[in-house]
């Protein structure tokens, strides 16, 4: 098995907590940390000290500790990194924040960062959002267009869908309304999918996870092999209405035990 990767972000984290211990004249803010990168709004109180001041001491002592580590890996390929390599870019970005209003903006795009991020999974999909919602038990929620009133929507971990007809339509509302935690893979692109009605709290809360499928197109047979996706990966289904004759119930057919 390959060896396990170092954990980062608690380095980061640690280090960040004693950096703000030893030079008690500045504050962390709004942060956050990335695959490759890491954003941070830093409250420095004059005449003690500089931002190079936090930065140096930070990123030297997330230097230290992973080296003593012995495990870092080089991201492109997973091998083991070579003694002298090098872990920080040698800069930094830095911008004067002059205003509440201006600190407040950077907090947003700061607490935005994470769900922006577009992440590549298996089979070549991309999708936003939290990927830990992908390993947890999924409820397949599948309806046909015509379907009458559906009642009380079971309990699940993660509700997952295409979310296409109408009455899959008001159910995703319902549950996004309610904080439930939702997998979607939309007729459209991730980058657009993110800025849908409702879409941006339950990603930022990290109780969202969209996915693009290879075919985005919005036609029948696109929401055909959405659908078949559902049907494939979900733990177990719920399905309270399929037209008779129709899609849904020619590609349940087969999956009736679940």
């Amino acid at each position: 098995m390959p060896p396990e990767r170092p954990p980062v972000r608690e380095i980061m984290e640690a280090e960040m907590q004693k950096t703000a211990h030893f030079l008690p004249w500045m504050e962390w803010g709004e942060w956050v940390i990335m695959p490759d990168h890491f954003h941070a709004i830093v409250k420095v109180e004059g005449g003690h000290g500089s931002l190079g001041d936090v930065m140096t001491g930070f990123k030297a002592g997330v230097t230290r500790t992973l080296r003593a580590r012995g495990d870092i890996l080089v991201a492109q390929n997973g091998e083991p990194a070579p003694e002298n390599m090098r872990i920080w870019h040698r800069n930094y970005y830095e911008m004067i924040v002059r205003s509440e209003e201006a600190e407040k903006k950077i907090a947003d795009y700061i607490r935005m960062n994470p769900w922006k991020c577009v992440q590549q999974f298996e089979n070549a999909f991309r999708g936003i959002g939290n990927p830990a919602l992908w390993t947890a038990e999924k409820l397949g929620v599948l309806c046909s267009r015509n379907a009458p009133h559906i009642g009380r929507i079971p309990e699940a971990d993660v509700y997952f869908g295409g979310w296409h007809s109408p009455k899959e339509k008001e159910m995703l509302e319902w549950l996004l309304e309610k904080k439930k935690r939702v997998i979607a893979c939309f007729a459209w692109d991730v980058e657009r999918a993110g800025y849908a009605p409702g879409f941006v709290e339950a990603l930022q809360e990290n109780r969202m996870l969209i996915l693009e499928m290879q075919n985005c197109d919005g036609d029948l047979a696109a929401a055909e092999q959405r659908n078949q996706f559902v049907v494939e990966h979900a733990d177990e289904l719920f399905v309270p209405y399929t037209t008779p004759g129709g899609m849904l119930e020619k590609i349940l057919e087969p999956n009736r035990e679940k």
